[in-house]
């Protein structure tokens, strides 16, 4: 029975090399970090276009989900003038993360991460939330009002996203899905000429 065993896992693990019928999450656990010196990590590339006309608030990162003490490498945008804040039709400057097994925006397992994993003083805790919140800002008080949101966002190296690629995220408005925004995402590798 043991060897019969070790055949199956063999088989499978040498068939997921090439990615080429493999699960998402055999594919995501086996995927290479893709650093070009051996030990160390790639990175990824973010740029969020924000096409609605709302500040957009969120907390977006990369991590590991399989560990539960790691630290994501994360940003955050929020009201806060001293830090990021992403306008309507605005986009973010490039932001460079390290390479891990998710990359996500406002997931549960990321929050999750940094609320047991970072230090308070380093975190927003107002951008510290479920998905994308849109917010309209008066122009009497400057007070912002929440507009929805976008659900969370998550996509998995090896399945969606290899390292060292550029990830585009459009945050738009959403008239037919279940929630008044959504986040789309697109995908230019590191080998492409554009």
């Amino acid at each position: 029975m043991r060897r019969k065993s070790s055949v199956w896992v063999y088989a499978g693990v040498a068939g997921c090399f090439g990615l080429v019928g493999c699960t998402g999450d055999f594919a995501n656990v086996l995927a290479s970090f893709g650093g070009f010196v051996a030990g160390r990590r790639g990175e990824v590339q973010v740029l969020v276009i924000n096409n609605t006309s709302f500040r957009a608030v969120f907390t977006l990162g990369t991590y590991n989900q399989t560990d539960p003490a790691s630290v994501p490498d994360f940003s955050q945008f929020s009201h806060d003038a001293d830090g990021l804040v992403l306008e309507g039709d605005e986009s973010s400057p490039i932001g460079v993360f390290d390479c891990a097994r998710v990359f996500g925006i406002g997931g549960s397992r990321l929050i999750d991460l940094i609320e047991r994993n970072v230090d308070e003083s380093d975190v927003l805790p107002e951008a510290l939330i479920d998905g994308v919140e849109f917010f309209s800002v008066s122009e009497a008080d400057g007070e912002p009002i929440s507009q929805g949101r976008a659900a969370p966002f998550e996509a998995l190296l090896g399945v969606d996203f290899p390292c060292n690629a550029l990830l585009i995220l459009r945050l738009e408005v959403d008239d037919a899905g279940p929630d008044p925004f959504r986040v789309d995402f697109e995908l230019i590798p590191s080998e492409s000429t554009r």
